[in-house]
């Protein structure tokens, strides 16, 4: 009799936490979040806005950011790089192109597009070439950068 109960017990108890468990969203749902998300971290920078830009990235230790060869790790060192571009508003707009989300796992995802950056400097308009990808965590509901690495193709000598 004993086992029987214990064997009831542990069913419902099975049966009682797959009733609990959220539903796994779709690939089609986290796709759309992510691209949602890559599309909103683009504006805030091109907005140069800080805080809100930093509301959307790790905390965790490992967090990096890779910018032409540069590497920056930590989330301090980010917000470090982030505040010195305060008062550029206007001189560096990025576009995105068609934003690819593959996922590597429940809550995580690698989003990457071609991008078009736009830079005003002293004597005149430069666009440049390049691609963004961007490794996203969703902790706590919410999509956060783990990592960030944007690239640029230089233009040759020849001004192609």
């Amino acid at each position: 009799m004993n086992v029987v109960r214990l064997i009831a017990v542990l069913l419902l108890g099975v049966a009682a936490s797959a009733a609990t468990s959220p539903p796994k969203p779709s690939a089609d749902s986290v796709r759309s979040e992510v691209q949602a998300f890559v599309k909103t971290y683009v504006e805030v920078q091109n907005k140069f806005d800080a805080t809100a830009t930093m509301e959307l990235v790790s905390r965790k230790p490992g967090v990096a950011s890779i910018a032409m060869g540069d590497i920056t790790r930590g989330w301090d060192s980010i917000r470090d790089d982030v505040d010195s571009t305060v008062g550029s508003e206007g001189r560096l707009k990025l576009a995105l192109g068609t934003i690819d989300v593959n996922s590597l796992g429940p809550g995580f995802a690698l989003a990457f597009a071609p991008c078009t950056i736009n830079v005003i400097t002293d004597s005149g308009e430069l666009q440049l070439k390049g691609a963004l990808t961007l490794v996203l965590e969703k902790s706590t509901g919410k999509w956060k950068v783990l990592h960030e690495h944007i690239s640029v193709q230089l233009p040759d000598a020849e001004g192609d």
